[in-house]
């Protein structure tokens, strides 16, 4: 079985789809990794850049490769003009567009599916609202998400089997491409944290997220500006310097942080505060593998994961007041380190990696034989 991974950029910050990228990367050690764009800087050790293959997007100027949005007219050549023809596999890691590649009858596509195109689709009227523009650029901006919405869904039907990182996206799944995707939870290497009693953590709040305006950062920000509560925000993106401007005296920023930054402030830090709509959610698992419970919206991906009073609490209004409730009625509970670690450790990546192998092997057997999708 020659087996190729494609994921959609590879050119920012780690994030939770990426680190599921890069568990497939040493899973399949010699597959080569297709993506629109690439950014050694931000790996490392971690992926080997010879293993790399950027489209033809990475020639272009730096200056076009730092704003993506502008990018989008030319995203559906660049992921079909990849040639796959020489794998038996591909599978691909996409929230956006590598799902829409094209491969030939005899290659089987798997896709690990983290969300569909959320801006053309169901956080579509909220990105258009972020955009700050005038009316002929918000028309264009229309006209533009129509045509992907349809190169989208034409796409979508050349993909073979469909795994979803959730059940939230499952169903986003057969809401908008009428496909069924089988759940295949993202894992975490639940020995890598290092839980804190109660009594040896900080009392700093934290949020730890890519910095865009759909994971909701004003939010938190806004509601600790009001209790005075202390929060710590940790990630980067474009959204950063909006959100500094927002933020009071007890909320500081930390930027990206590496592995072992990022797990000690994750085992100190009071609760980990989660505002948006999560497909699911890496970081909550990491903070309940490190003794960390969770503040979180109620809807979306997080509700598979955190349990309400034993390993967290939901809120369930997007609002500063019901943030700040939550987080008072979790400094008003008393929640088992031992609890936390527990659920955390359901979500092994042993158990990702095993069931990951054996499904794409037994997809492709079916498919060897001539068998259906």
């Amino acid at each position: 079985m020659k087996l190729a991974l494609a994921h959609d950029w590879l050119d920012r910050p780690i994030g939770g789809a990426e680190r599921v990228l890069l568990e497939m990367a040493s899973l399949y050690g010699q597959a080569p990794v297709h993506t629109l764009l690439h950014d050694a800087g931000h790996y490392g050790d971690r992926l080997d850049s010879a293993r790399v293959r950027t489209s033809w997007l990475q020639s272009l100027p730096a200056v076009a490769r730092r704003h993506p949005r502008y990018l989008l007219p030319l995203i559906p050549t660049a992921v079909e003009q990849f040639d796959l023809s020489a794998f038996d596999v591909v599978l691909s890691s996409s929230s956006a567009f590598m799902k829409n590649l094209v491969t030939t009858p005899h290659t089987l596509h798997v896709c690990y599916c983290h969300s569909p195109m959320r801006f053309v689709w169901d956080y579509w009227p909220a990105y258009l609202d972020e955009q700050r523009v005038g009316p002929l650029r918000r028309a264009a901006i229309r006209v533009l998400a129509s045509r992907l919405r349809v190169w989208d869904v034409a796409g979508a039907t050349r993909v073979d089997v469909w795994l979803a990182n959730s059940q939230t996206t499952a169903r986003r799944l057969r809401k908008y491409y009428g496909v069924t995707a089988r759940v295949l939870y993202p894992g975490i290497d639940a020995g890598a944290f290092h839980p804190l009693a109660p009594g040896l953590k900080s009392d700093e709040y934290l949020c730890l997220a890519t910095l865009t305006p759909y994971k909701k950062l004003d939010l938190a920000i806004t509601a600790f500006n009001t209790s005075r509560r202390r929060l710590v925000i940790a990630g980067e993106g474009p959204d950063r310097a909006r959100l500094e401007r927002l933020a009071g005296p007890t909320v500081r920023f930390t930027g990206h942080l590496g592995d072992a930054a990022r797990a000690d402030l994750l085992a100190h830090s009071r609760a980990l505060v989660f505002p948006s709509e999560e497909d699911f959610g890496i970081a909550p698992l990491e903070a309940m593998a490190s003794g960390t419970p969770v503040v979180a919206f109620g809807r979306g991906g997080l509700r598979e994961s955190v349990v309400a009073g034993r390993t967290g609490v939901f809120f369930t209004e997007q609002t500063p007041e019901a943030l700040n409730a939550a987080v008072g009625e979790l400094e008003g509970m008393e929640l088992s380190c031992e609890a936390l670690v527990a659920r955390a450790r359901q979500f092994d990546i042993t158990a990702f990696r095993r069931d990951l192998a054996t499904l794409v092997d037994r997809a492709f057997s079916v498919h060897a034989a001539g068998g259906p999708r």
